[in-house]
């Protein structure tokens, strides 16, 4: 229902009034003081009001009417979703915004609202959410219930980032005032999580002191420690540095010695098969259009296909070489099929 004008609103009973949109004057709208994203960049809300002011505000703000005694209107509203619109509309010297009047839910049905719309905001960073998901497990009194988590995750959003955001609030607390105190960014907080709690503090500890970067530290110090758990932060750190741990921690050839050539071969072989395999995943399933609004992922994705496109170059034209070596011998060599890299 639409009313162009809050004064024929306050003429009619107070149920008819969920559902109206009209443009409500901004000083009659409190903000949330329990927002859960409380950094906003003037900047940016200028160019929002601008925005606006030229075209038009394109979606309403919901609001709340603020009741005495549930009975009657105290003459202001709860803004409910809109802190944006409502905050460029200040800045830019906007009178009224066009807002919906909705009921105003229970304390738990708002919760779930709130941290929704925060999980499910791509461009916010890990720290905010984690701190609104927090928030909402200490309103729902399950802060110290871990086990029963996962059962709200669609209820507050979920989203991809759940996992990690879980894992960091999973840690040890020595670890998690780490990270509270700016000590450790999150990349390190959620990779330190993937270890037991007994293991942490020292893993953390060891990364702040010798200044690790958290990509080193979740791509190859952490898989290494899940694999060896009883090694230390410092073994860890001098087996991965100088490489290629993967392949052979397990080696079952006598130290000096290697695997014949033709294991060699087949080993590599197969590795290729898992990377053809992995294209399917990402290209043919539909992993990249999955994943194309999600910088970080997109940037590890491009990272890993430009590397194994430069080392693929670089074989082709090293095999390539040792061919016309060959031919230049008096050897006919078997022809070598053409890389071809694709922009």
């Amino acid at each position: 229902m639409r009313i162009d004008d809050l004064e024929a609103l306050v003429l009619r009973p107070l149920q008819e009034w969920y559902g109206s949109i009209l443009h409500v004057p901004c000083e009659l709208i409190k903000p949330d003081p329990e927002n859960l994203r409380q950094e906003f960049d003037d900047a940016d809300l200028i160019d929002l009001g601008r925005n606006m002011v030229e075209v038009g505000q394109l979606d309403e703000i919901t609001v709340f009417p603020i009741l005495i005694n549930d009975t009657s209107w105290a003459g202001f509203f709860d803004l409910h979703d809109g802190e944006r619109r409502w905050r460029a509309a200040q800045l830019t010297n906007q009178p009224t915004l066009r807002a919906k009047i909705v009921p105003r839910p229970s304390p738990e049905e708002l919760t779930f609202k709130k941290v929704s719309r925060v999980l499910q905001t791509r461009s916010l960073d890990p720290e905010t959410k984690l701190t609104a998901l927090k928030k909402s497990f200490v309103d729902l009194g399950i802060l110290e219930l871990p086990d029963k988590w996962d059962s709200f995750r669609d209820k507050l959003g979920g989203g991809p980032d759940w996992p990690q955001l879980v894992r960091v609030l999973k840690l040890h607390p020595r670890v998690q005032g780490m990270f509270e105190k700016g000590q450790i960014n999150f990349t390190i907080a959620h990779s330190v999580g993937r270890l037991p709690q007994k293991n942490q503090a020292q893993v953390a500890e060891y990364a702040v002191v010798n200044k690790i970067s958290g990509r080193f530290l979740s791509t190859q110090m952490v898989p290494y420690l899940v694999k060896n758990p009883d090694a230390s932060p410092a073994q860890a750190f001098e087996h991965v540095r100088v490489g290629g741990w993967r392949q052979y921690t397990k080696s079952p050839y006598a130290k000096g010695s290697a695997p014949p050539t033709q294991e060699q071969v087949e080993r590599f072989l197969e590795a290729c098969v898992a990377w053809e395999r992995a294209w399917e995943t990402v290209v043919i399933n539909g992993l990249v259009h999955h994943v194309g609004d999600n910088p970080h992922y997109v940037h590890r994705l491009k990272d890993a296909s430009i590397r194994i496109q430069e080392r693929a170059l670089a074989l082709a034209e090293r095999m390539r070489s040792s061919q016309q070596e060959k031919a230049v011998d008096g050897k006919v060599p078997h022809s070598i099929p053409e890389v071809i890299a694709s922009d």
